[in-house]
C-alpha cells in the first residue's frame, strides 16, 4: 500500500458532473483528488479498495449518481445500481480504510405534501425511481457506518454547462421568448457554498444527515427572470409555463423545502439566500457574462 493511514487529501467522485467538479473548484487551499467516472466506477467495490488503498484518504466526498430523474424512470435497475449500491461500494472501502465518507443526497427523497421546511428527522416519501434510489443510498451509506454523513441538497447551479442559469442564457440566443416553469417551487443552492458547508460539517464532526440549501423558495421562472435582470437582459423574455405542458415521466414534487437548522446550530454559519448566492456566483462566471452578451444581441 502507498500509506497506511489516511492522509489530509480529500478524494471526490462524480468530479465530471455538475456538483462534483465544483467541489474540487472550492477547495484551492487542501490536497484533493477529483476522480471522473472513467477514473473510478463506485458500483466497482475492488476499483473502491484500490483507490482507496492508493490514496488513503482522510475524507471521501460522493458525488457520483445518477442525477436523471426520467432516465432513472425508466431504468430502475441501473439506477439502483449506481445511486444505492454505488454508495455502500463506497462507503465499505472508507470504512476499510478509516476515511471519512459525506455522500451527497437530494430533497426529492420527500413528496412536498409537506408544507413546512423538512428537518432531517422527517420521513422520506419517494416520487420516483430517482427519489427512490437516493433513498436507498443514504441508508446504505449509513448501515455501514453511523459514523459517515448524508448532506441533502436542492437544485444545485454553478460553474457545468448544465447549470439552470446558463442553460436559460443558452436558450435566449436563439429565442426572443425563454419559456420556464412556473408551478414547482424549490431552493436554488450555489455549488460552492456547499462545499464551505461540507467543510463547516466535517470540522464539527457532524455525522448522520444534514440538510443545506441556500435560504428561502422560488420558481425556476422566478430565477430565470433574477438571471436575466442581473445580466441586463429584459426580464420579460422570460415567461411562465406549466409542468403539464412537459412530456417527463418521472414525477417532481410540487414544493420543497429543506430545514437548515441542524446545519445552523452546529457550524453557527449563516445560511445566506439564494439571490445573494446567485449574485456572487453570476459575478463570478465569465461563461454566463458571455451568454448575456451574445443573447442581447
Amino acid at each position: 500500500m502507498k500509506n497506511q493511514t489516511p492522509n489530509d487529501t480529500w478524494l471526490v467522485t462524480g468530479a465530471g458532473g455538475l456538483l462534483g467538479g465544483d467541489l474540487v473548484r472550492a477547495w484551492p487551499d487542501r490536497p484533493v483528488v477529483g476522480l471522473r467516472h472513467a477514473e473510478l466506477d463506485i458500483t466497482d467495490a475492488d476499483a473502491c479498495r484500490r483507490v482507496l488503498d492508493e490514496h488513503r484518504p482522510a475524507v471521501v466526498v460522493n458525488g457520483a449518481a445518477h442525477a436523471s430523474l426520467d432516465f432513472c424512470e425508466t431504468h430502475r435497475d441501473e439506477a439502483m445500481r449506481v445511486n444505492a449500491d454505488g454508495p455502500r461500494c463506497l462507503a465499505e472501502a472508507c470504512a476499510g480504510t478509516g476515511a471519512r465518507l459525506v455522500h451527497i443526497s437530494t430533497d426529492y427523497v420527500f413528496d412536498g405534501e409537506q408544507t413546512e421546511p423538512y428537518v432531517e428527522e422527517d420521513e422520506p416519501r419517494p416520487l420516483s425511481v430517482y427519489s427512490e434510489s437516493k433513498l436507498a443510498g443514504e441508508r446504505a451509506v449509513l448501515e455501514v457506518s453511523a459514523r459517515f454523513l448524508v448532506v441533502r441538497v436542492a437544485w444545485v447551479f454553478g460553474f457545468a454547462e448544465k447549470s439552470f442559469p446558463r442553460t436559460v442564457l443558452r436558450r435566449a440566443q436563439h429565442m426572443q421568448t425563454v419559456r420556464v416553469i412556473a408551478d414547482q417551487l424549490g431552493s436554488p443552492t450555489y455549488s460552492l457554498d456547499i462545499a464551505e458547508a461540507i467543510v463547516r460539517l466535517v470540522e464539527v464532526d457532524v455525522t448522520g444527515i444534514a440538510h443545506f440549501t441556500n435560504e428561502s423558495v422560488c420558481t425556476r421562472f422566478d430565477m430565470a427572470r433574477y438571471v436575466f435582470m442581473r445580466l441586463g437582459l429584459d426580464a420579460d423574455r422570460v415567461q411562465a409555463m406549466a409542468s403539464s405542458t412537459l412530456p417527463w415521466v418521472a414525477p417532481r414534487p410540487a414544493r420543497l423545502e429543506l430545514s437548515k437548522d441542524r446545519y445552523r446550530h452546529a457550524t453557527n454559519a449563516r445560511v445566506r439566500p439564494w439571490q445573494e448566492a446567485l449574485d456572487e456566483y453570476l459575478e463570478a462566471d465569465a461563461a454566463c457574462a458571455a451568454l448575456a452578451r451574445a443573447a442581447s444581441g
